[in-house]
This record gives structure tokens, sequence and C-alpha cells, in this order.
């Protein structure tokens, strides 16, 4: 007999809140509100198991880069928007959650899409300061969660 294949990323409309332990607090409460056809950005969850793979093997990246693939397609699609297009970027943020709650435990990585071409295509809004404030911040939580850069040194 076959298993089936783990699934490892859910679009939020997939979930609801008695996935808790599958899509950490954050996520499975996300779905549930998607589901109540609550106003919430839409987006998907990369399991809590993704996240511990990774952990035992960085190489399960390789397995799982398929499956972000195609939810960030979907998500695309429902937004409207492209991942990395310069005149019209959808900019998504990294939201960390686990099954129990850890106040002040967990990271957020804002506007992850951003990059200089975007940036410089953004400033030609009415608001430069906010386009220039948004990507500073974004490269500081990069900085901080991903690279280890220690800010108050």
């Amino acid at each position: 007999m076959v298993m089936p294949k783990q699934k490892f990323v859910f679009m939020l409309s997939e979930g609801n809140a008695d996935l808790t332990n599958i899509l950490g607090q954050k996520g499975a409460n996300l779905a549930e509100m998607t589901g109540l056809s609550l106003p919430v950005p839409p987006g998907f969850i990369i399991t809590c198991a993704a996240c511990l793979k990774f952990f035992e093997n960085p190489e399960f990246l390789d397995h799982l880069k398929p499956e972000i693939e195609v939810a960030l397609r979907k998500l695309e699609k429902i937004t409207g928007k492209k991942f990395g297009d310069k005149k019209n970027p959808l900019l998504v943020s990294i939201r960390s959650s686990s099954p129990i709650s850890m106040p002040g435990m967990l990271d957020s990585i804002l506007n992850v899409g951003l990059n200089e071409i975007i940036v410089d295509n953004l400033k030609q809004t009415k608001n430069e300061w906010f386009v220039l404030d948004t990507y500073r911040r974004f490269i500081q939580m990069y900085n901080n969660i991903v690279i280890g850069i220690d800010q108050s040194e």
C-alpha cells in the first residue's frame, strides 16, 4: 500500500481552527476566520511539520519548494499580483506560529519580495518616504531574523 504524500503547505481556505497542531495557532485561526468569510488577506501556511523536517535536514527544502511555488501561484491568481513583478508586485509577510502560545518568541518578516527595482518603481507614488522606510524595515527584519545580525550592536 502506498501512503499518501504528506501535505506541508495549506491555503488559508483549506484550514480551520481544528488544525492547530498542524498549522499553528496563528495559521489555524486565520484559516478559521477565512472560512467564516471575515476580511483576512489571502495567504498560505507552511506546516509545523515542514519546519521540523527542515531543522532535521535542510535539504528537505528541495522537497518543499514545489508545494510553496504552487501556493504562491494560487496567491498570485487570487490577488492579481505577481511575486517579483516590478509594476504590480505581490509582497508577502512571513509570520511564524506554533501549536502553543509563545508570546514574544516568534518572528515576522514583512514585505518579502521588495527589491531595489520594485522600490524604484514604487517611489514614483505620492509617498516616496513610506516606500523607502518600508524597504529599510524589510532589510532590518531580514538581516536580524534570517542572517542573524544583532541590531543592538
